[in-house]
């Protein structure tokens, strides 16, 4: 067959024209001709980039954002605490003698508390939370345990001396606990008496 436009020889198989790219079939020809000319896809895309900039433009204003001089900062003003090591009882104290300054100084930090295991209790959602002795009955440390700690938090034993890692400290209203823990350390029999600081 040949070219309808420049009426070079070409296969029935082809689909374009390799001279001219022309297409062959009456079907394409057809399509190609109901595309748009040149010069109204040029005012449609300078229209396209006018209200991109009048958009952009906009936001700046409106949003106090400044495309050339975007402020990141990249370094913290307050250095970045790391986790605070500390006994239950310790904890405790400093929570009972100035709570806000504990609070400033524990909140939404990474925890590493040790002391005497005494109990598991459930939580409000039912999971398991290990509690850690303080000279307090009633103001027993709360550690919320991950799921991978349930399993060696089911071996303690009343006494037995531990330490948990956690996430951070939490808070829920007035109430402060050990958020997202693991077990670390399991001491047993004599180990835990001589691990348990000298009162």
């Amino acid at each position: 067959m040949q070219c309808p436009e420049c009426d070079a020889e070409l296969s029935t198989q082809r689909e374009f024209c390799p001279q001219c790219g022309t297409p062959t079939s009456p079907r394409l020809r057809e399509v190609r001709s109901s595309e748009r000319p040149e010069p109204e896809l040029q005012r449609s895309r300078r229209r396209v980039f006018i209200l991109g900039a009048a958009v952009l433009f906009g936001v700046a204003i409106l949003g106090n954002f400044s495309l050339f001089s975007a402020d990141i900062d990249l370094v913290p003003d307050e250095p970045r605490l790391g986790p605070a090591v500390i006994e239950a009882q310790q904890l405790y104290e400093a929570y009972r003698d100035d709570f806000e300054a504990a609070d400033d100084l524990y909140s939404d930090r990474e925890m590493v508390v040790s002391g005497e295991f005494v109990r598991i209790a459930p939580d409000g959602n039912g999971h398991p939370d290990l509690r850690l002795r303080t000279s307090d009955p009633a103001r027993q440390w709360s550690a919320d345990l991950i799921p991978i700690a349930h399993e060696p938090a089911a071996r303690l034993r009343p006494g037995q001396r531990v330490t948990v890692s956690c996430q951070r400290m939490a808070r829920y209203g007035d109430i402060r606990y050990l958020q997202n823990c693991a077990i670390e350390t399991e001491a047993e029999g004599d180990e835990a008496a001589a691990a348990a600081p000298k009162q």
